[in-house]
């Protein structure tokens, strides 16, 4: 039977088909180890050709750098009879977009799971200076394990620079504005974005930006805000609303600064959101994964990726916490028991020093003569009849014997209980209270530095005098005020941003 071969690959089976080629699945036979091979047609000539294939190795090159956990592994790329290919790893799992279209609403813990992993690749990939470009779900890979994969690290670009329109005719709901626009420069905040669609998907069950064509979809993405997701399913947590929103802010300033920030802040909801009983979820990192996971690829394994590692973390700080408020028990425990047992052993010791002095002296009588045996055949004689005692000769009177010295023993040494000091009088309130009350969202900006969204921040505590505050919300025009407060005050502050 004939094989076909792409390169020293024997193809296997198809996968998937996009304009820019074909995905198969194929074996390595060198190594006999089975891959995904993804095609990308050459339809090229001359110059364009040439500057298609630098590109092509280019992006090849910095994805294959990336070994981490929540990316596929980039194994080779080369090119053959008018026909680039890209070997990766090969993946038994189920794409985030079939999930979400074949499975009910995910539990909001797996929603935090499989986004604070996919958000774990991102930030290594961008520390390393690769941009993704094209975070969808149809890219996010579910392992069986549970584990999510990132998949077509530099496909994108190749399709943006190449102008493989139909390839991103499915995309846009999930570009950011500066995609849309064109914009040269891009940065890990595109992905954020992106990210962003993804999530409000997965927790409303609808797409932020849609419309009957994608020149409908793309003035949405410039123009729109989508209602906070809390207002489109009641089920998702209020403190989730300003992430989101935050994450789909129009101007990237807006966002969060990297991805790394938006892993710490879903990490905060994560341990502080009580639907955490809800469902048996295994946190922002699985750590039974990491025994069913793919083998990586052959390579020394990266150092960069080493904050946002927090399983093993988090057990090491709370073992250290469990030990330090430990020791301090014991210490406290020592300076309390130790003094009271001097105490009770000085007690002791001084009733047992007066039991001694005061105790009788007993005379003891000697031992009674033992009666003489008569001799055998002599009669025994008659005892006399004892005399009565005669009275005892006058003595002569001692002389007195001088008193005795009589010791006394000290008085035992009570050590008295050291009392605590009293407790510091309650000081005065040395800042105000502002009550937020911002509808639907906003970023809150005090002197020009930034405090939070709200919701899900309700107070702020701020110093007296006078205060100048800012609310932004990038879809709006910011609400500017100047407020003086005096320390103890509770000021509500309340806005609510209208369409225009």
């Amino acid at each position: 039977m004939n094989t076909y071969r792409l390169g020293r690959y024997e193809i296997l089976g198809e996968l998937g088909r996009g304009a820019m080629g074909v995905v198969y699945r194929a074996r390595d036979p060198i190594i006999d180890r089975v891959v995904a091979l993804k095609t990308i047609d050459l339809a090229f000539t001359g110059a364009a050709l040439a500057s298609f294939e630098e590109r092509f190795f280019q992006e090849a090159r910095s994805a294959g750098r990336l070994n981490h956990p929540n990316i596929v592994t980039i194994y080779d790329a080369g090119k053959t009879d008018g026909v680039a290919y890209i070997a990766m790893e090969f993946l038994e799992g189920t794409s985030l977009r079939e999930i979400l279209d074949e499975q009910p609403p995910l539990p909001i813990p797996r929603i935090l799971e499989i986004t604070g992993q996919v958000a774990r690749g991102l930030a290594y990939a961008h520390e390393h200076g690769v941009v993704h470009r094209d975070i969808k779900p149809a890219n996010v890979i579910v392992l069986r394990n549970r584990r999510p994969k990132l998949t077509d690290f530099g496909i994108a670009r190749l399709g943006e620079t190449e102008g493989f329109a139909s390839e991103r005719a499915g995309s846009p709901k999930y570009m950011s504005p500066e995609q849309i626009r064109g914009d040269v420069s891009l940065d890990g905040r595109s992905d954020l974005f992106s990210l962003g669609t993804v999530l409000y998907e997965m927790l409303t069950g609808r797409q932020p930006f849609t419309g009957e064509n994608v020149t409908e979809i793309m003035r949405q993405v410039l123009e729109h805000t989508p209602p906070v997701p809390s207002v489109v399913d009641s089920h998702v947590p209020p403190e989730l609303d300003g992430i989101v929103m935050r994450m789909l802010a129009k101007r990237p300033e807006d966002r969060f600064p990297s991805v790394r920030s938006l892993f710490r802040e879903l990490r905060r909801v994560e341990e502080n959101a009580s639907f955490r009983g809800n469902e048996t979820g295994h946190g922002l990192i699985d750590t039974r994964a990491d025994t069913d996971a793919v083998a990586p690829a052959p390579r020394p394994p990266s150092q960069g990726d080493k904050t946002l590692v927090m399983s093993a973390a988090r057990r090491r700080t709370d073992w250290r916490r469990t030990a330090i408020i430990g020791g301090a028990l014991l210490a406290i425990g020592a300076a309390v028991i130790i003094p009271l047992k001097l105490q009770f052993a000085d007690a002791n010791a001084t009733r047992e020093a007066a039991s001694k002095a005061t105790r009788p002296v007993v005379a003891v009588a000697p031992p009674a003569q033992p009666a003489v045996e008569p001799a055998p055949g002599k009669p025994v004689e008659a005892v006399p009849a004892a005399e009565p005692p005669k009275p005892p000769a006058p003595r002569r009177k001692a002389a007195p014997k001088p008193a005795p010295v009589v010791v006394e023993a000290p008085p035992p040494v009570i050590q008295a209980a050291v009392q605590p000091p009293p407790p510091p009088a309650p000081r005065a309130p040395e800042t105000a209270t502002l009550l937020l009350s911002i509808q639907p969202w906003g970023e809150i900006y005090i002197d020009g530095k930034r405090h939070g969204t709200t919701p899900p921040l309700a107070t702020l505590e701020v110093p007296p005098g006078a205060r100048r505050i800012e609310i932004r919300n990038p879809a709006q025009p910011s609400y500017h005020a100047t407020i003086t407060v005096r320390a103890g005050e509770t000021r509500r502050i309340e806005y609510l941003f209208r369409d225009h």
